[in-house]
């Protein structure tokens, strides 16, 4: 008898154990938003091992109260899943120490050329010994369409900055530069050279001579030349930043979507020395390193790092001109031939192929294509490679940006299980370009078309691809919630959410996005102890004020791993960090700087230039 007792005794513990935990810490005392429809709301949460033991009411979350369980008022604060990158880039977390931040208002005080040669200059003066030890005046950020001229510098704008040594600035996009005549000289670019595949060297007019500006693969030519100043050192310094940053912004899991096996081999030192408090994953290009990626491909991390599959990239930058369109830009600013629209990065060959790759051995792809001709050759690819493996439509593949789409192509998207990752946030930063220039005010009000999507039934992500945009989450939130560009227009109202939605897009359907919403992605008893504490409840502000609000805490698997000072309310506890660290791990490497630096300027400049570095090295 007592063998059958024994049994179902043990079952008895294996089903009641969780009621008789004891957990680790309790949160109380202020709004929760679990992201769970069945239970929206609740008043605690309790975790014991870095898992979520209980959520709901405070009577049942409180009978898991121990002697030695930490009770955690949150003050009215409100607390909900700890946010989801969809998709980012955050191999570097900070650059200020080697470039002169060229961002517009209110990132940075960038609004004309003349502002911006002043800030290369005065950039330079100030940072005399790391100028001269790499050679080089870098600076990142600067965008055209905030400019007064609304145009690129060029060589001569930039050639007043410095005759002798090389100047380069990125675009914020990303997806240009503009350089002066040292750097041209230094690239051996002039009148003879071609443009590259997937690439243009712009010319001044009139002429073949080239003007300083660099659009996609010929800016590539740049990121060798900077980054292999830096240092195997340097660049651990500056992933263990980057997954920092992040993390001051809520976000428990971070991202890299676009890397290459030597970045991850760098990433890879980082998290066996324990260098990331949130987990971290990197999807590497599809075109540098396809054996690679399969070998490494995990569902599980390592050391808070995992390879989730692989990345494509289809075309460019839509506020840059370079997305490739389906018809011609609007009113492009700059010297564009009549019907201009854009181009691919990429030949259609190597998307089939890619994409089939990726079908017929079980990975996951992300896919950034912005334009509609990009969707298209997107949406032909999958369509063939379903067609020859139906299980591949399992495997979540996943559209980045989608910023111009057409209703039948979601259609096709819906059909084919691929998830949009859109970018609302263009509507702040761009929306009024878009608006004026790329597409026009009729089209330019379905960019990131977040309403085509829900009334498909369809679920999207919202992202910020940090360093084109700062990974600031309730930029992201406002952004979905109310599409209001920087002048105060509304970019397509019918596409405007509710907080719910929108906090979603960041939780439990990026969770999904990446096969992990049975651990992430909500509040749920066993899933994982990954929260964002908030300075106050977003379903019960004014939306106009969500950008407003602040990251507070940051917990991950149960443990703080960021708290805003007790000067919360100070711009300077927001907008300071302490890079001490990284430049003294950056001291044999030539760059100085000294003091509280502006993580604004920091995270755009460092994160791209990897991104470049990264892009340089893809055939």
């Amino acid at each position: 008898m007592m063998r059958f007792l024994l049994p179902a005794f043990a079952l008895l513990l294996a089903h009641g154990g969780a009621l008789a935990q004891t957990a680790d810490r309790i949160w109380r005392g202020g709004p929760i938003l679990t992201m769970n429809d069945s239970a929206m709301r609740a008043e605690a949460v309790a975790e014991a091992d870095g898992r979520i033991l209980a959520v709901g009411g405070l009577a049942e979350v409180m009978a898991h109260q121990g002697p030695d369980t930490e009770m955690i008022d949150l003050a009215g604060r409100t607390l909900l899943p700890g946010f989801f990158d969809a998709h980012g880039h955050i191999f570097v977390g900070g650059l200020q120490a080697l470039s002169a931040n060229l961002l517009a208002p209110p990132d940075g005080k960038v609004t004309d050329i003349a502002s911006l040669q002043a800030t290369m200059r005065d950039w330079a003066a100030a940072n005399a010994d790391s100028v001269e030890k790499i050679g080089m005046i870098i600076g990142f950020g600067y965008d055209n369409a905030q400019l007064a001229e609304q145009r690129h510098p060029t060589r001569d704008d930039l050639d007043a900055v410095s005759t002798t040594l090389p100047v380069v600035l990125i675009h914020q996009s990303g997806h240009l530069a503009a350089v002066n005549s040292a750097m041209l000289a230094l690239l051996k670019f002039d009148a003879s050279t071609e443009n590259p595949a997937g690439g243009v060297i712009q010319r001044r007019r009139g002429s073949k001579e080239p003007n300083g500006v660099l659009e996609e693969t010929a800016m590539f030519t740049v990121a060798p030349i900077i980054m292999g100043r830096l240092g195997a050192e340097g660049m651990k310094t500056f992933a263990r930043e980057g997954a920092k940053l992040w993390a001051r912004f809520g976000y428990t899991t971070a991202q890299e979507a676009r890397a290459n096996p030597q970045v991850f081999a760098v990433m890879q030192q980082v998290a066996a020395e324990g260098g990331f408090a949130n987990d971290v994953l990197v999807y590497p290009d599809v075109l540098v390193d396809r054996d690679f990626i399969k070998a490494n491909v995990n569902s599980a991390y390592n050391n808070r790092l995992r390879l989730g599959g692989a990345k494509l990239t289809i075309d460019g930058s839509p506020q840059g001109f370079t997305a490739w369109r389906d018809r011609p830009y609007f009113k492009p600013v700059g010297d564009y031939p009549d019907g201009y629209s854009g181009y691919p990065a990429v030949t259609a060959e190597q998307v089939m192929d890619a994409v089939q790759w990726a079908a017929d051995n079980g990975v996951q792809i992300l896919t950034h294509a912005n334009g509609e001709r990009a969707s298209d050759l997107l949406i032909a690819a999958h369509s063939a490679a379903q067609g020859r493996v139906p299980a591949a439509r399992e495997l979540r593949p996943v559209l980045i940006h989608g910023q111009f789409l057409r209703p039948d192509q979601l259609d096709s998207y819906k059909r084919l299980g691929v998830i949009p990752s859109l970018f609302p946030m263009h509507t702040f930063y761009w929306g009024d370009w878009h608006l004026d220039h790329t597409v026009g005010p009729e089209a330019g009000m379905n960019i990131s078309p977040t309403g085509w999507v829900l009334a498909r039934d369809m679920i999207f992500t919202s992202h910020h691809d940090a360093p084109v945009a700062f990974p600031d989450s309730m930029r992201v939130l406002d952004a979905t919630v109310t599409r209001r560009s920087r002048s105060g227009r509304i970019v397509g109202a019918d596409h405007r959410v509710d907080v719910i939605t929108a906090l979603k897009a960041m939780t439990i359907w990026p969770a999904y996005q990446h096969f992990e919403e049975a651990d992430k992605g909500s509040l749920e008893p066993g899933k994982r102890a990954d929260f964002v504490i908030l300075s106050a409840d977003p379903t019960a502000v004014d939306p106009t004020t969500l950008a407003s609000l602040k990251v507070t805490e940051t917990i991950k698997d149960g443990r703080s791993i960021f708290r805003l000072g007790a000067s919360a309310d100070s711009a300077s506890a927001r907008s300071q960090v302490d890079f001490a660290p990284m430049l003294t791990a950056l001291a044999g490497h030539g760059w100085q700087a000294s003091g509280q630096l502006d993580d604004h300027a920091v995270h755009h400049a460092m994160t791209r230039l990897t991104a470049l570095m990264v892009s340089a090295s893809a055939p």
